[in-house]
């Protein structure tokens, strides 16, 4: 339910990242059940921001993108370069911290096709899940070690 909320663009005080990392920690983890369930919140959350923006962006951007500096020209720009560039762009911005929240939304606002930013979210989730889940377990084999 953490992710799925915050892959759904709501605010929340920890970020999913360690969320993941905790969880991997601990020596009774499912690998496989983590990893699936991971990729599951991901999908089903990212896939609500994206809808929303794909039905609601345009009309807030056009409105209210000039008091964040966004012009019709740097949209259309945004839009060529997202063209171009829709798969990559997803999978690097979901695994940068930061942009991981923002890429849905940033994919549906110039209208991605939905197979595409599935395909490419699902890349990226299993990617973040795996680096997460490793950055887990070492991290939590150290700690047993210690403590």
């Amino acid at each position: 339910m953490i992710l799925f909320a915050e892959e759904g663009g709501i605010p929340l005080p920890i970020p999913g990242d360690i969320f993941i990392a905790t969880i991997a920690a601990l020596p009774s983890t499912n690998y496989l059940a983590l990893v699936a369930t991971i990729v599951a919140a991901t999908l089903c959350g990212s896939t609500i921001l994206f809808t929303l923006a794909r039905f609601f962006g345009h009309k807030l951007i056009l409105k209210f993108g000039k008091y964040i500096k966004l012009t019709p020209d740097k949209i259309r720009k945004i839009e060529g370069w997202f063209e171009k560039h829709g798969g990559k762009t997803i999978v690097i911005g979901r695994l940068i911290p930061g942009l991981r929240i923002v890429t849905p939304a940033v994919a549906g606002l110039f209208e991605v096709p939905y197979k595409t930013f599935w395909l490419y979210t699902t890349i990226a989730a299993f990617i973040w899940a795996n680096l997460y889940y490793v950055i887990g377990k070492f991290f939590g084999n150290i700690l047993g070690k210690v403590l």
